[in-house]
């Protein structure tokens, strides 16, 4: 029988992840906190590897006779050499159409958050006061701008779901080409780089990290964009320059930001995003539903068998810039 490794720390998703394994894959879970010795010895007859949120040292997976896949249950690839992986003919996939939605809705409702100012309105009924400190400077969704960076499948499904807020543009800048006929059907259209910065009222970005999107989202974007803009950031965290993004919140250069997503995580304490009243932050937990891990996971099976049958897997990565 086939050799499946679901490769975590114990937590929920590796109990989730026996309950689902199928009869006809040896699935088993492996630890990374043990130590490479042993690690490896258990890992030797792997073929699919399943990465439950972690790295393999590239030096580890070239010691792995029998691997054909890296399985991500990720969306971003920016911790693997993809290229270095590829060349020693292992597969690479990813579970981007599978946690779309999850992290489409977080990025929603950070947007819905700072538009409508849920936290300060919450703590003014907590503390008991009912005091009501948000009676200016709450915004709608509808109507406004929506600029949308990276049109893959998370991009793609937070223009569908913007528009049921009401009559809204919904713009987008992408360097892949997006046929005519996606574009039409969620009703975006593609602007340049510096014109959906200055003409969105919302700036959301959905793109992976790799060198052209390092730091993307620096000085020069933001002095750029409306000084009543709002920035959300759900992807990775070096897409922002995180001093400029700081500089630009507490200059008035735009107006507040959503993040999910830091340059380092965990973020130091001291981080002054963290103590900004107009900042609202998550811990890089877009992507982490009930919904979409179970998605994941049945998806992460299907793949191993394509790989162990001779079929090329589904969200392959081939050559990255």
């Amino acid at each position: 029988m086939s050799r499946v490794v679901f490769y975590s720390e114990p937590n929920d998703r590796v109990r989730l992840a026996e309950d689902l394994a199928p009869d006809d894959l040896d699935v088993s879970v492996i630890d990374p906190d043990l130590p490479w010795d042993e690690r490896k010895e258990l890992l030797a007859d792997t073929e699919v590897l399943i990465l439950g949120g972690l790295a393999m040292p590239y030096e580890e997976l070239v010691q792995l006779p029998k691997l054909k896949m890296l399985q991500l249950m990720s969306a971003g690839y920016d911790q693997i050499d993809v290229p270095a992986v590829r060349e020693q003919g292992i597969f690479v996939s990813n579970n981007s159409p599978q946690i779309a939605r999850s992290v489409a809705e977080h990025a929603l409702g950070l947007m819905l958050t700072v538009q409508h100012k849920f936290v300060p309105g919450l703590e003014g009924v907590r503390d008991g006061s009912w005091r009501n400190p948000v009676r200016s400077g709450v915004y709608e969704i509808g109507g406004k701008t929506i600029g949308i960076i990276g049109l893959g499948n998370i991009g793609r499904l937070v223009a569908t779901m913007v528009r049921g807020f009401g009559p809204a543009e919904v713009i987008y800048h992408d360097t892949a080409n997006i046929p005519a006929e996606v574009e039409a059907e969620l009703g975006v259209r593609r602007v340049g780089f510096e014109e959906l910065l200055s003409t969105s009222d919302i700036v959301t970005v959905h793109v992976p990290l790799f060198s052209e999107t390092l730091g993307m989202m620096n000085s020069d974007a933001f002095n750029l964009m409306k000084e009543s803009a709002i920035f959300i950031n759900t992807c990775r965290g070096p897409v922002q320059n995180e001093a400029d993004l700081i500089d630009a919140l507490n200059d008035g250069q735009i107006r507040a930001a959503g993040l999910d997503v830091f340059e380092v995580e965990p973020t130091p304490a001291d981080n002054p995003l963290l103590a900004m009243d107009n900042v609202v932050v998550t811990p890089h937990l877009a992507g982490s539903s009930e919904e979409r891990v179970e998605r994941a996971l049945v998806f992460s099976y299907q793949n191993a068998r394509r790989v162990i049958s001779g079929t090329e897997p589904e969200g392959q990565f081939e050559v990255l810039k």
